[in-house]
C-alpha cells in the first residue's frame, strides 16, 4: 500500500468552500494517481463545533487535542505533504505547526506559494520543492509515488 499524501492549509477564519475546494481538486486528482490522500477537512465537524461554542469553552476543549492528535496521526502515516502557504489563503497558525511536524518527520514537504508572496525563511528551510501553481505543484508530488 502507498503511504497518503497529507493536504496542509489554513482552516481558521477560512469557509467551508475556501478549505475544501483547492483540497478537492488536490485528491481527485491525486485519486487519478492512485496517490491516497489524507484531507484533514474531513473533520470539518470538528471545526463547526468549535466556532459555535463560547471562547473559554473552546480554550478548554477535548475537540481542539483530538483535531491535533488525529491531524498528526494522519502526518505521521503520510510520505509527502502538500502545503498551500500562499499569504492569500488566510492565516495559517496549524499549517506552520504541521509543516515543522512534517519536517522533523523527514517528510517531502511540496509547497504552493504565490511569486509575489515574500520569501520566509522558515518556510524556505522546510520546503523541498516549493511551486507558484497548483497543477505544477501536484505534478511535483505524483512524481514521488
Amino acid at each position: 500500500m502507498k503511504e497518503h499524501v497529507y493536504l496542509i492549509g489554513p482552516m481558521e477564519d477560512c469557509t467551508v468552500e475556501h478549505m475544501t475546494g483547492w483540497r478537492n481538486d488536490a485528491s481527485d486528482y491525486l485519486e487519478e494517481l492512485g496517490v491516497p490522500v489524507y484531507d484533514p477537512t474531513r473533520r470539518v465537524s470538528f471545526h463547526d463545533q468549535m466556532q459555535d461554542m463560547p471562547q473559554d469553552t473552546y480554550r478548554n476543549s477535548n475537540i481542539c487535542k483530538r483535531i491535533f492528535k488525529q491531524d498528526l496521526q494522519d502526518l505521521a502515516a503520510s510520505r509527502v505533504v502538500l502545503a498551500d502557504v500562499r499569504r492569500s489563503s488566510g492565516r495559517g497558525t496549524g499549517s506552520s505547526m504541521e509543516l515543522m511536524f512534517a519536517h522533523t518527520q523527514n517528510k517531502i514537504i511540496v509547497l504552493w506559494a504565490n511569486p509575489d508572496d515574500p520569501i520566509h525563511p522558515f518556510m524556505e528551510a522546510v520546503a523541498t520543492e516549493k511551486h507558484y501553481d497548483l497543477k505544477d505543484a501536484l505534478k511535483a508530488v505524483g512524481s514521488y509515488y
